[in-house]
């Protein structure tokens, strides 16, 4: 089980990259090809995500302490969370989206994980997406 809660203490520095991999490995399941279950313990309160926050995760992934896989596992928690609020309309939501479902939008390899840190601190300009009509 992954508990919002820990993430909160991360973002927080009450709790390290390495206890979050912890609580994150193991918090999904694949009973078929075409599923995967993701088991979520929810936070009894609301908490915003920030830019500097979504930073911290993409230097935790560098240092080693959370893989890729912990990174998708953590952006899907984070957009479909009712209690972790971030304004889906920024660099940051876009970000959020990407880690969630790397398969559709950017792999989550070491370059990319890069310019994902690049994009939130806006040093690069996030790149346009052609929307579906």
């Amino acid at each position: 089980m992954f508990h919002e809660a820990k993430l909160r203490d991360f973002f927080l520095g009450s709790v390290s990259g390495r206890e979050l991999a912890e609580d994150v490995r193991g918090s999904t399941s694949q009973p078929s090809s075409m599923v995967t279950q993701h088991h979520i313990v929810d936070m009894a309160e609301n908490f915003e995500v920030t830019p500097q926050m979504a930073i911290k995760l993409c230097d935790a992934v560098l240092q080693g302490e959370l893989t890729a896989t912990d990174l998708r596992n953590i952006g899907f928690a984070i957009v479909a969370s009712d209690r972790f609020d971030f304004d889906g309309e920024t660099v940051l939501g876009e970000v959020l989206h990407d880690w969630s479902a790397p398969e559709i939008n950017n792999p989550l390899t070491p370059a990319n994980v890069k310019r994902f840190k690049r994009w939130l601190q806006g040093s690069e300009p996030y790149p346009t997406k052609s929307k579906a009509t």
